[in-house]
């Protein structure tokens, strides 16, 4: 009995000090970290807009995502593409190969450090973002179909380490699930509310 005890004390401990080690490496390289997924956020919304908008002008972009909702679809509707074939190109040639790249990168991240939410990100670093909208979790969101099953995996021991909350672990799993149902996120921190006369998804995580 006293030996099961022992191997049980002395796996805890190791977890506990494993998860130590991942904390104070996450801190010593947060500069180099934080700019590396800076990058990869930029490179991820700046082509999906430019898709959308025709455009690498972010107070553009900025200026139509804040237009009423009509005046909004006008304009983007006035900006699409006369060809897709472009479209098209970008997604196949920019986009999904830089996709897969970026979440192989975020993996080896996750692994060596733990996930970098902006909760953990903010503990160790004082500087202003390049973008306020910037969030790590968005390169998983945009991660393709081949890595779900690993990311499933992955983004739960997060979890259940306590380095994502329970909103964060239900919106991946709704991507990782390939969004067919909302189902993920209402299991994990979501809840359907009224707003206006619209039923919206809305976050009851702090």
């Amino acid at each position: 009995m006293k030996i099961k005890l022992l191997i049980v004390v002395l796996i805890i401990n190791s977890v506990a000090y494993s998860q130590s080690e991942k904390e104070i490496a996450f801190e010593n390289d947060i500069i180099k970290l934080v700019e590396e997924m800076e990058f990869m956020y930029g490179y991820d919304q700046t082509l999906r807009e430019y898709t959308i908008y025709k455009t690498f002008d972010k107070s553009e972009t900025d200026r139509i995502e804040n237009l009423s909702d009509s005046i909004r679809i006008n304009e983007i509707a006035r900006r699409q593409f006369k060809s897709d074939s472009l479209r098209k190109f970008i997604w196949k040639n920019y986009i999904n190969p830089k996709d897969a790249e970026h979440t192989e990168r975020m993996i080896e991240i996750t692994k060596k450090y733990g996930f970098p939410s902006i909760e953990r990100i903010k503990k160790h670093y004082n500087k202003k973002f390049t973008d306020p909208e910037f969030d790590p979790l968005i390169i998983f969101i945009h991660s393709p179909k081949k890595y779900w099953k690993e990311l499933k995996e992955l983004m739960l021991n997060e979890y259940q380490n306590g380095r994502i909350n329970k909103c964060q672990y239900g919106y991946a799993l709704w991507q990782f699930t390939g969004r067919k149902s909302f189902q993920p996120m209402l299991d994990n921190g979501f809840k359907i509310v009224e707003e206006n006369g619209k039923s919206t998804i809305k976050s009851t995580c702090e």
